[in-house]
């Protein structure tokens, strides 16, 4: 199988299959609990920076955000699992200021083990390495400083260097190393082209252009991030608070992580929710602290007004994720972003297991690998998705080739063209010679344009 994403999330999904098998719901409870995972590392580090009030504000606000359908969280996106490694590798760096061995070594191996999942995890660790340099350089003088903050960033990218050296040394001795480089590294610098600068990729974030949805259900939170990171830079420079620094890189850790592919995807804004909720419920519980110099000292009034302080978010929060999700038919969660997208695959899965064989090869030539899935059929070539093939990528020429003599060898069964990528001439010719005419064909619902065709074997019809 062919994919441009790093080894992590198919060792886990793997590993989950092993132990407890195959099925959509295993997947979902594996989420949930990673979720939860997630959940339990935003009240530490919350109940750390600003008490335990704001704490269980962040992970009530986190339990209604964490499944929210603009930013694809009601989903299985790898984002879920990254933010469970980020969030680990803030906590332990703040556990101990940054100063301790053992937790600046177990906080860069956390960051290690999430860019397993996806490199741009490496973004965090830039952010992050820089927030444990700036609390290493101490010592009586400027060279004894220098010594901690080498020392101690030495021991920070030590726990990624021992994950990707050793996942470099499994596909050397495999014979794999220069796909696994071209996969995971190469094919993404082409992958993440844009003919946008940088700094208007910034800008896009807050204009993501094919889903302008992605604030919508959990609009409290953005605002309020927004509110949050003004008040965290203001504290940070006013009061050199190292917690507050904290809080804002990273916050600017997963903004960057966000903007720097160019995409845009629903999910990608995933990464920016736990940073979201941690500085809001930040800001809210230092305002709390601050509250008995401008009310009257009865104490009654004071938890009054600081209960309904830190009710606000929480009340606002439910109110938009219950008009966009709590209370949504399943279909209209994904609508928006997926359209059918999602039951339209699992019926046209089955239709291909209907007319076909159990040990017959199918070939979909688009992203609908869940076609494979419901069809229960084995694809014929390592480009189950097709992402690979697209017309400019980095190498796209030579994975047709190879797709062009896996199909040739295998000749599936059935193949279902997808209008997500042009043909090119040696597949056109492929299909004539072998397949000839489409025998079956889907149109769009509304403007009744061909959107799939599908070919069978001349010599097996169906």
């Amino acid at each position: 199988m062919w994919d441009h994403q790093p080894f992590g999330i198919f060792s886990l999904f793997a590993g989950v299959i092993a132990l407890v098998g195959d099925a959509p719901e295993v997947f979902r409870w594996l989420a949930t609990a990673f979720s939860l995972g997630s959940l339990a590392l935003i009240y530490a580090i919350v109940r750390g920076c600003a008490g335990r009030g704001a704490a269980i504000t962040g992970a009530v606000l986190f339990a209604f955000a964490s499944s929210d359908p603009g930013t694809a969280g009601e989903g299985c996106n790898r984002e879920i699992y990254m933010n469970t490694f980020v969030l680990a590798a803030w906590y332990l760096a703040l556990r101990e200021g940054g100063r301790r061995g053992w937790t600046v070594f177990a906080s860069g191996t956390a960051l290690g083990i999430g860019s397993t999942l996806k490199t741009i995890v490496a973004v965090h660790w830039v952010f992050l390495a820089l927030w444990i340099a700036i609390n290493a350089a101490r010592g009586a003088t400027f060279r004894a400083q220098c010594r901690s903050v080498v020392t101690t960033l030495a021991l920070f990218a030590a726990g990624p260097a021992i994950v990707w050296a050793g996942a470099s040394a499994y596909f050397t001795v495999t014979e794999r190393f220069n796909e696994f480089v071209d996969a995971v590294f190469l094919f993404n610098l082409s992958y993440s082209g844009s003919s946008e600068t940088f700094l208007l990729r910034l800008i896009r974030f807050f204009s993501p252009p094919r889903h302008p949805f992605v604030f919508d259900s959990a609009l409290p939170l953005w605002v309020g991030l927004i509110c949050a990171a003004v008040w965290l830079l203001v504290d940070t420079i006013r009061h050199k608070s190292r917690q507050s620094l904290a809080i804002l890189s990273l916050i600017l850790g997963s903004y960057f992580a966000i903007c720097l592919p160019g995409r845009f995807w629903p999910h990608y804004y995933y990464l920016l929710v736990p940073a979201a909720v941690i500085a809001v419920s930040t800001a809210l519980g230092k305002l709390v602290t601050h509250l008995p110099a401008f009310v009257p000292s009865d104490l009654r009034v004071l938890k009054c007004i600081s209960l309904l302080v830190y009710a606000v978010f929480p009340v606002w929060l439910f109110l938009t994720e219950y008009d966009s999700y709590l209370h949504q038919p399943p279909f209209g969660i994904t609508v928006n972003r997926y359209n059918s997208r999602d039951f339209w695959g699992r019926a046209h899965g089955e239709h291909v297991r209907r007319v076909t064989d159990s040990d017959d090869e199918v070939f979909v030539f688009g992203n609908e690998a869940e076609i494979y899935y419901y069809s229960r059929r084995r694809c014929a070539s390592r480009y189950t998705m097709i992402t690979g093939l697209s017309a400019g990528m980095g190498g796209a020429d030579r994975r047709r080739a190879i797709l062009m003599s896996e199909l040739r060898a295998r000749l599936p069964r059935l193949i279902v063209i997808l209008f997500d990528e042009p043909p090119w001439d040696d597949w056109l010719r492929f299909l004539e010679r072998h397949y000839g005419e489409a025998v079956g064909v889907d149109r769009h619902d509304q403007t009744g344009n061909p959107i799939m065709l599908v070919y069978a074997l001349k010599d097996q019809p169906i």
